[in-house]
């Protein structure tokens, strides 16, 4: 169990960035939300900043998505592991992410239900968190 992880969470919708980040801030082992942002410059920036040893970046995003910034993002905060949200089911968007860089992938449509475990297995090498 990974404990005490600095979280940044990136999607242009208020509403699912927060509940994300309520989500993160109730993990048992003391997760904690240090950033979050609603478009791909913005999260750059915040993870320059910021350090997080986990990014949820969304994929689709105005200004700038989450694929153009995924490599910005890793050169940022070498240190973090990316994880792509999307809308879009594994075989549509997820192989290209995980091959452009990230570390996992997860549809949103498993959020709510499933996003701590899920992480967990991403942090211990699933790249799905299966």
């Amino acid at each position: 169990m990974t404990t005490g992880l600095n979280v940044m969470v990136v999607d242009d919708s208020d509403d699912l960035r927060d509940l994300i980040s309520m989500v993160i801030r109730r993990h048992p082992h003391g997760w904690r939300v240090v950033a979050t942002a609603t478009e791909g410059r913005e999260a750059v920036d915040e993870a320059r900043a910021n350090q997080p040893d986990l990014v949820l970046l969304d994929i689709a995003m105005p200004v700038m998505d989450g694929m153009e910034a995924l490599p910005l993002i890793r050169q940022a905060a070498p240190g973090a592991t990316v994880v792509m949200l999307s809308g879009y089911p594994f075989e549509t968007a997820g192989r290209g992410a995980l091959d452009a860089g990230a570390h996992g992938y997860l549809e949103k449509s498993d959020l709510v239900k499933s996003l701590i475990p899920r992480l967990e297995k991403i942090l211990e090498g699933s790249p799905r968190g299966a």
